[in-house]
């Protein structure tokens, strides 16, 4: 008989091996996804108690709500245009193959990917049916998909085979459609019905463990280190907000992400050699995913132009903290007075995106003009008494932020484009 082991969604697989662990799965999950959960490969009549010690071993595994995952699918490079891009690979070479075997002109061709999507889009995975069926009474696979799917249309699919006997149900129909898929990029489709989002994926080795077909240690949770994106600011006091940012606001995927700051200690320091470091990098060939980071003032614009302009490989960009609509109209002090006026590009560091109004701060944030950029033709400006800013973000607990008045909503931004740019890095790896 043996013992399997798969990748499934509330009962429907996209992925599986038996007697051996397969594919590692374990970048999909972090620490706390390490739980138990009934598994229909455990024999409950054998244990009386819960907590029998080796009960809990036979139903440990990972498992995570999809949602949760699919951000990290993305930052694999598991983006829906990237599934697109496979799907059409895969229906042209069904569409040759069928072409081969045809004995009449009459040849079904496998559907464009706009259908594909729109019956993933129909599939709730919530309402399906699990029940057996035996085969004491014969059926067709789409009689087992009357909810979303008919004969004709599935004889378009890729991966249709109308004598596969693994079609017992509706759940097994459903891994028997997106099986011409990348089990990553049938769990990515799964995602565009919002029913799915809250549904489990899992990844339950106990059996296969306690059953002698593979080590608990062989199953590890978190990003592996050429999954993960170094991220390279100008200072330490960038990696210190970023770093605090992502963990509160994207804690699903914090484990992807390391920090190199360019304070004084670090042999490149400073904004203007932050572009002799990028342009270090990919002279030797590193192979990390790196996102270099520029602040959204004038030295940052000047920097970031300068090594956009270098021949920078797939596995790096360059970027810059976010032009935001709330830095339009900011309070600036310089030799004409103050005025207000749009401070995106010009005076916008990461302190910028802090709440500015919080209880002990200055009364109103301003910006103070002080040198002249000749190559971007502006001055550069800084808020002042940035560090009471910083200090005051960073002397509340995570817990506070996230259920206090603190307002997050600019910092929000930032993660979401850093977020972005390292999912087209992660794209531009895989074409």
């Amino acid at each position: 008989m043996g013992t399997e082991i798969s990748l499934s969604v509330d009962g429907v697989d996209v992925c599986w091996s038996k007697n051996h662990m397969g594919i590692d799965h374990g970048s999909l999950f972090q620490h706390d996804d390490r739980k138990r959960s009934k598994s229909d490969q455990v024999n409950y009549d054998c244990y009386e108690f819960e907590d029998d010690a080796d009960l809990i071993k036979m139903e440990m595994g990972f498992s995570k709500l999809l949602k949760d995952v699919v951000p990290r699918l993305e930052l694999m490079g598991v983006t829906l245009e990237q599934v697109s891009k496979e799907y059409e690979l895969v229906a042209e070479e069904s569409n040759e193959t069928r072409k081969q075997l045809a004995e009449s002109e009459e040849t079904t061709f496998c559907m464009p990917f706009e259908h594909f999507l729109k019956l993933a889009k129909r599939i709730d995975i919530g309402s399906l049916d699990n029940s057996y069926d035996d085969g004491s009474v014969d059926k067709e696979p789409a009689e087992y998909g009357t909810k979303f799917i008919d004969e004709e249309t599935l004889k378009t699919i890729p991966s249709y085979d109308p004598y596969d006997a693994m079609v017992y149900s509706e759940q097994s129909l459903v891994s028997h459609i997106l099986d011409c898929l990348n089990p990553y990029s049938a769990l990515r489709l799964l995602a565009e019905n919002k029913n799915n989002l809250l549904q489990e994926v899992k990844w339950q080795y106990g059996p296969l463990v306690e059953n002698g077909w593979a080590n608990v240690s062989m199953f590890q949770p978190c990003a592996r280190r050429k999954q993960k994106f170094l991220i390279v600011t100008e200072g330490h006091t960038d990696v210190e907000i970023i770093d605090l940012a992502i963990k509160i606001l994207r804690p699903e995927i914090y484990d992807f992400f390391s920090f190199i700051d360019m304070t004084e200690g670090h042999p490149f320091g400073g904004t203007g050699n932050l572009q002799k470091f990028a342009k270090g990098l990919a002279q030797m060939d590193v192979h990390n995913q790196t996102l270099f980071l520029y602040d959204n003032d004038t030295e940052g614009l000047s920097a970031y132009r300068n090594t956009n302009k270098l021949n920078l490989p797939n596995n790096m960009r360059v970027s810059m903290l976010p032009e935001l609509d709330e830095f339009s109209s900011f309070e600036t002090i310089g030799p004409s007075g103050k005025s207000k006026i749009d401070i995106n590009g010009k005076a916008v560091a990461i302190e910028c995106y802090l709440d500015l109004y919080r209880s002990g701060l200055p009364e109103e944030p301003v910006i103070r003009w002080s040198g002249y950029k000749g190559d971007v033709k502006q001055y550069q400006g800084a808020l002042i008494g940035k560090d009471k800013y910083k200090d005051n973000f960073l002397g509340y607990s995570s817990r506070q932020l996230l259920e206090g008045d603190y307002d997050l909503s600019k910092l929000k931004k930032v993660v979401d484009a850093i977020f972005q740019e390292c999912v087209a890095i992660a794209c531009s790896e895989k074409s």
